[in-house]
C-alpha cells in the first residue's frame, strides 16, 4: 500500500472516530437534556409555591386533583397552592423579588395584571425555556401574543395558561316564541330587543354595568367591535360604540347597574332574556344550581359595524426573576400546559384551555359550548398589558355612567370622550413621563389582534 493511500485511510479513519465521537457527544447532550427536562433537579425534596387567583371551587380542584397528579408523576417535588387576588399578587412577587427570596415560585397571574411586575422588571425573561414547555398544539392567537411579546419585550415573559372569552347568552324559549333570529349584528340586537320588550314588557338585556373591572372589560370589546382603540376613549369607533349603548341601554334590564361577572341567575327566570357577554364557566355553575340550561343557548356574540373580534381574558404563566430550581418550576409549568390538565380545566373548572389539543372528543354535555369558545377564538384579540389599565379602567367606568346610566344628551358624547382622552393623559404624564403620555396619545398602545 503506498504512503499516500495510507495517508488517505488514516485521515478517513480520524473523521470517522471524530464523527463517533460527535454523535456520543450529542447522544450524551440528549439523554442529559432528557433527564433534565422529565426529571426533578435533585432526588431531595423540593417545595414549588403556586400563586393563583382561583375562586374557592377552582382552588378546591387545583388541591384535589390537578396538584396531586402532578405529585405523582413527581414524587420529589411538593406544590403548595398560594390563593390571591391578582392585585395582591402582584404585591407579594414584588416583595419576594426586593427582598431576593423568591425561591421556587410560579404564578399563574390575570392576562391584564401581568404588565405591572412586567413594567417593574420582575419577571424571567422564559425564551430560552419556551422550547421545553410549549405545547406545539397551542392556539394559533395565543401564538401569536407570545410573537408579540418577542418583537415589543424582546423575550417571553408569560405564557398563556387558561383562555377565556366572553359569551352571549340567552333564553331560547323567548326567541323560539317571537320568531327570532339570533342577533348575528348590532343592528338585530336592537331589533330584537325592541320586539321582546314589547311583547313581553321586560327590558330584556343584562349588561355589567356595575363599575370595576366587569364593565370596562365588556366596554373594551364594544369599542373594538365599533373599531376603536379603547385606550385612547375618543377616536371615531370609541364613539360610536358609546352612541351605540347610549340607545341600546332602553332595553338593559333596570339591575343592570349592579350586574357583574356573576350575574347570570335572571336568565332562568324570565327577569331578562339576553344576558350580554359572560364568561363561560356560568354554564357549569347554572347546571350546579338546578337552572333547565337546555332552554339557554350560547353564541359568540354580534358582529360589530368593524369586525366581529373578541377578547380573550384568563391567565397567564410566569416565573419571577430570581426564582431557584428553575427545572422544577420548569417541569410544573408544561405539565399545566399538557393536554391532560388543560382537558381538566375544560371539563371539570368549565373555562377555555389553550392547547387545542384539549378540545378533541369532549363530552357530549360541554362540547357545544366549547365549540363556541373555539369558534370565538378564531377572532380574538388581546388587551395590551399596560401597567396602568387600573386607572383606565376608572375612567371608563365614569365615562359609562356619564354617557349611558346619567344619559349625557348625544352630542356631549364626544367631549365626554375627550375629557377621558385626557385625564388618562395627564396620569401618563405625572406617573410615568411625556413620552408615554405621548405615546399613548399617538397610539403607539392599542388592542392585540390575533
Amino acid at each position: 500500500m503506498g504512503k499516500m493511500n495510507k495517508k488517505k485511510m488514516i485521515k478517513a479513519i480520524g473523521k470517522g472516530i471524530a464523527i463517533v465521537i460527535v454523535i456520543v457527544i450529542i447522544a450524551i447532550a440528549g439523554i442529559a437534556a432528557y433527564f433534565t427536562l422529565y426529571h426533578p433537579t435533585t432526588t431531595s425534596k423540593v417545595t414549588i409555591n403556586y400563586y393563583d387567583d382561583l375562586a374557592p371551587s377552582e382552588a378546591k380542584v387545583f388541591d384535589s386533583v390537578i396538584i396531586p397528579e402532578f405529585e405523582k408523576e413527581y414524587p420529589n417535588i411538593t406544590v403548595c397552592l398560594h390563593v390571591e387576588c391578582a392585585s395582591d399578587m402582584v404585591k407579594t412577587i414584588e416583595s419576594l423579588v426586593s427582598a431576593h427570596d423568591v425561591g421556587a415560585t410560579i404564578i399563574a397571574e390575570d392576562n391584564m395584571v401581568i404588565g405591572e411586575l412586567l413594567c417593574i422588571g420582575d419577571l424571567m425573561n422564559l425564551t430560552p425555556y419556551l422550547s421545553q414547555i410549549e405545547p406545539k398544539s397551542m392556539i394559533p392567537s395565543m401564538v401569536y401574543l407570545m410573537n408579540y411579546e418577542q418583537k415589543v419585550y424582546h423575550g417571553i415573559y408569560f405564557i398563556p395558561f387558561r383562555g377565556n372569552i366572553p359569551l352571549v347568552w340567552y333564553n331560547k324559549t323567548v326567541f323560539e316564541e317571537y320568531h327570532l333570529p339570533i342577533p348575528q349584528n348590532w343592528s338585530q340586537l336592537m331589533y330584537d330587543s325592541k320586539v321582546i320588550y314589547q311583547k313581553t314588557g321586560i327590558q330584556p338585556i343584562m349588561f355589567q354595568g356595575h363599575g370595576g373591572a366587569s364593565t370596562a372589560t365588556e366596554l373594551y370589546q364594544w369599542m373594538v367591535q365599533a373599531g376603536g382603540n379603547p385606550l385612547v376613549f375618543n377616536d371615531s369607533g370609541d364613539i360610536l360604540a358609546f352612541e351605540y349603548l347610549d340607545n341600546l341601554s332602553q332595553y338593559f334590564n333596570p339591575n343592570y347597574i349592579h350586574g357583574y361577572w356573576g350575574s347570570y341567575k335572571g336568565l332562568g327566570s324570565d327577569k331578562y332574556y339576553i344576558l350580554d357577554y359572560q364568561w363561560p364557566y356560568i354554564y357549569s355553575v347554572m347546571k350546579s344550581e338546578g337552572y333547565n340550561v337546555s332552554d339557554i343557548g350560547f353564541y359568540p356574540g354580534p358582529k360589530g359595524p368593524a369586525n366581529c373580534c373578541h377578547l380573550v381574558g384568563g391567565d397567564v404563566l410566569a416565573i419571577p426573576k430570581g426564582a431557584t430550581h428553575i427545572q422544577d418550576l420548569l417541569l410544573f409549568a408544561k405539565f399545566l400546559l399538557g393536554v391532560q390538565v388543560q382537558r381538566d380545566i375544560i371539563t371539570i373548572l368549565g373555562e377555555p384551555a389553550v392547547n387545542a389539543k384539549a378540545y378533541c372528543n369532549l363530552p357530549s354535555n360541554v362540547s357545544a359550548l366549547f365549540k363556541a369558545e373555539e369558534d370565538a377564538f378564531q377572532h380574538a384579540f388581546f388587551r395590551e398589558p399596560v401597567p396602568w389599565i387600573s386607572e383606565w379602567n376608572t375612567i371608563a367606568d365614569n365615562v359609562f355612567v356619564k354617557i349611558v346610566e346619567d344619559h349625557a344628551p348625544i352630542s356631549e358624547i364626544p367631549s365626554i370622550l375627550s375629557q377621558a382622552n385626557a385625564e388618562m393623559y395627564h396620569y401618563l404624564e405625572t406617573n410615568y413621563n411625556s413620552t408615554v403620555a405621548q405615546e399613548y396619545e399617538e397610539g403607539y398602545f392599542h388592542p392585540l389582534y390575533g
